[in-house]
Parts: structure tokens; sequence; C-alpha cells
């Protein structure tokens, strides 16, 4: 009988070692990065922060011109030379012009949003000029497939642009590297240059697109209490001593013969509690959407609401402060 051995190759984990030699080939990179400068703004670009090479259309036209260039030798064409040599040094003083449309320029601040899972963060990016010179068609990208974000800059002044950076789950994200790069004036080289914003960001989590309505059964509270002007106007009585005269009723006292005062009252919200027990699903991420989804519902119908995740509890409140806070909880959570 003979033994028959398998020939199922134990698994070589490929991808895993790709995927650490690129990490460290980053990591390695990001360190050479920050030993030529600054990388965290405020950054003011200086020369030791600026690369730049031609770009594809800058290369055809390099052997384009070394093409005119051989064909002008061959056949001693004068025109053929001159054409050529003029080209050429347009090309080198647009490479000088572009990298001098980066130098100087002060990335004054990178002030991230706030999102939920999935949706784009916006980074707001503040740009300035310190050496008196406008600067044109500055784009800045993240590593990540997002959108480019362009602005021009005027001469001693400062600009904002917006940049879209893709989010994929909840919890603390950080910003990836933001690259800012020019092409200006012909297009033939991109000047470039890298910074890291030191902020981290807390991802909310994605609000269910379905979810069971919210438990305010036995929490309802209809009781009012006094209020101010900007509360509800509940009627008239007789006036106090101690009343602001702002309250009197000038009107209606005339007609009854006495200082009547206006009465406002402040009706007292609905009171739930969210609990993440109360919460259907078949995953932790499903219940915390929902419970996202119940935040976002209960702020929208004026509830006064509060939180019972884990060891975490959040006392009954309203309002976008309370909103962000119990999102924030649930961004954290795990």
């Amino acid at each position: 009988m003979s033994s028959r051995r398998s020939s199922a190759k134990p698994p070589f984990p490929e991808g895993d070692r790709a995927r650490s030699w690129v990490d460290a080939a980053q990591v390695r990179f990001a360190a050479w990065l920050r030993r030529r400068g600054p990388v965290h703004p405020p950054l003011t670009l200086g020369y030791r922060q600026i690369y730049i090479l031609p770009t594809r259309f800058g290369w055809l036209v390099g052997l384009l011109l070394f093409a005119m260039l051989l064909g002008s030798l061959n056949f001693n064409n004068n025109l053929g030379l001159f054409t050529t040599f003029l080209v050429a040094g347009i090309g080198l003083l647009s490479m000088h012009i572009a990298h001098r449309n980066l130098d100087g320029v002060r990335v004054a601040g990178c002030v991230p949003g706030q999102t939920f899972a999935g949706a784009p963060l916006e980074l707001s990016i503040t740009l300035r000029d310190t050496r008196d010179r406008a600067r044109r068609g500055l784009v800045a990208e993240s590593k990540r497939l997002s959108p480019a974000a362009g602005v021009d800059l005027a001469a001693s002044a400062s600009a904002e642009t917006a940049l879209s950076i893709p989010t994929r789950r909840r919890g603390w994200m950080e910003i990836p590297r933001i690259r800012l790069r020019t092409r200006h004036p012909l297009g033939w080289f991109e000047a470039w240059s890298w910074f890291w914003p030191e902020h981290k960001v807390l991802v909310w989590p994605r609000p269910a697109d379905q979810a069971p309505p919210l438990l305010t059964s036995g929490s309802s509270d209809s009781r009012n209490r006094s209020g101010d002007e900007s509360d509800e106007f509940h009627g008239l009585r007789d006036w106090r001593e101690g009343d602001p005269l702002h309250r009197i009723a000038w009107k209606a006292s005339q007609r009854h013969q006495h200082l009547l005062a206006r009465q406002f009252t402040r009706p007292e919200r609905d009171r739930i509690i969210l609990r993440l027990t109360d919460a259907p699903g078949r995953s932790l991420e499903e219940r915390i959407s929902i419970l996202a989804r119940w935040v976002m519902e209960a702020e929208r119908n004026e509830f006064e609401y509060g939180m019972e995740l884990g060891a975490t509890t959040i006392e009954p409140g309203s309002g976008e402060a309370h909103r962000i806070r119990c999102l924030d909880a649930l961004g954290e959570f795990g």
C-alpha cells in the first residue's frame, strides 16, 4: 500500500511579506523626509523640501528635442538648431519657475472636519505666501484615491482649499501624507513637497440605513416649567413685585385696568436612554450603527437622550455638543 504525500503546499504569506516591505520602505522614506526639514504644519517650504521632475508630457518634449537636435546636426540645419535650443531654454526656464512657485509657500494649518465612516473627510488646508509673489496652480492631494484640490494664491495673501479624504471604518484615523504640487507654467515639470498633519480624526460609525424605531415608551415627561421669552407663551397673570418691566402686557393691562404680566413655559422634552443592549444586530458593528441612527433620530425629534454604552454612561441632554459627545463615544467604543 503506497502512501501518498499531500500535494498541498504550506501557505506562504507573499502578500503579507510584500506589504511589510512596502511599509518598511515608507517608514524609511518618511524618516529621510523629516531629516530634510519640518514636515508638520505650520511650516514654510524651502529648497530642501521641494522636489522636481519632468512630467510625462515633459519627457515627450525632451525626446522630441533630442530628435530635433540629431536631425539638425545631421543635415547641418541652423534654423533647426536654433529652434531646438530655444525650446530647450524655455523648458529650463519653466523648470525654475515651477520650483519658484512652491518656494516660500507656508502651510499655515490643516483643520480636519467630522464625518461618518464611509463618507469623505473634509480637510481644510490654509496656504500663505511669504515672498510677495503670486502662486498659480497649487494642488493638494493625498496618497489615497481622493480628488485633488487646486488653489491660486495671491501675493502676500492667504487662501484655503478643502481636500476630501475617504474613510472606511469608525475609530481613530491618522490623516495620510499630503502632497502639495504645481505644474505651472507649461506643465513640462512638476514640483512637489510633502507634509504630515499632526491631527488624528475620530471617525463616527455610519448610521444604519434601516433601524427599529426609538424606544420612547414610559420615557415621556409632559410637565412644564417656567421659562423666558425664548420659550412658549403660556398666558397672562397678575403682575407681582419683582417681575421685570419688559414682561408687562401694556395693552391687556389697559383693558383690564390693572397690570398683567406675560407668562412663558418650557415643556419638558421626552427623555430616553439609548442602550447598546437594546439595539438588535448580528454583530457589534451593526448594533453600534443602529445606535448612531437612534442618536440622529433623537436629536432630530428634539428628545433629551442619554446613552449606556458598556461601562460608559452619558446623562440625558440635547443639542449639537451632546450629539457630538454621543457619536464620539460610539466611535471610540471597543
